[in-house]
């Protein structure tokens, strides 16, 4: 990475605190662009972790690779959610999930930076799904979980209070692909 640091991560960066605020008003367009290209119209390099702990932001999705997962853990980050279970999504960013349709899963994030968070599952229209979502969690160490059955109209599972930039996408398959 060059030392000159741009995009979505050197202003998080700089803006330390300052950014939380407008995070959590949704103040920030990331992700809402005009052209489609989210690097050009957001300024962001997307293949770039935000949070420092994270090494990616690309995961394996190979449903194969998920075939026996049962458990998702995340930390919370106001940069972005940062797997920590299974292993294929251990310090990945943002990570993909990919879940069986008709099979329980169950959720976790804990809380790493004092701010608060939660874990809500949305579908396409960015409404809550059969309202799947954890209380609050605003003190680091804190978790919350949520036992959730996935199905088709899962997209996205985000935080309520930073969802612009703490959100990552659901996959859900046919278990008889």
């Amino acid at each position: 990475m060059a030392s000159n640091r741009s995009g979505r991560r050197a202003f998080v960066a700089r803006a330390g605190p300052a950014v939380v605020g407008a995070v959590s008003a949704g103040c920030l367009g990331w992700g809402n662009n005009s052209t489609g290209d989210a690097e050009t119209d957001a300024g962001t390099d997307e293949s770039e972790p935000v949070v420092d702990v994270a090494e990616t932001t690309t995961n394996d999705t190979d449903p194969d690779t998920w075939a026996s997962v049962s458990t998702i853990r995340l930390d919370a980050f106001v940069g972005g959610w940062v797997g920590v279970e299974p292993a294929h999504i251990d310090r990945v960013e943002n990570p993909t999930l990919v879940l069986l349709e008709g099979r329980e899963y169950e959720f976790t994030c804990e809380n790493q930076d004092n701010v608060k968070h939660n874990l809500a599952i949305y579908d396409a229209a960015e409404e809550v799904v059969n309202e799947l979502a954890t209380g609050v969690v605003a003190d680091r160490g804190e978790t919350a979980s949520l036992t959730v059955e996935a199905t088709a109209e899962m997209t996205t599972y985000i935080c309520e209070h930073q969802p612009v930039i703490q959100r990552g996408e659901i996959e859900v398959i046919d278990p008889d692909r």
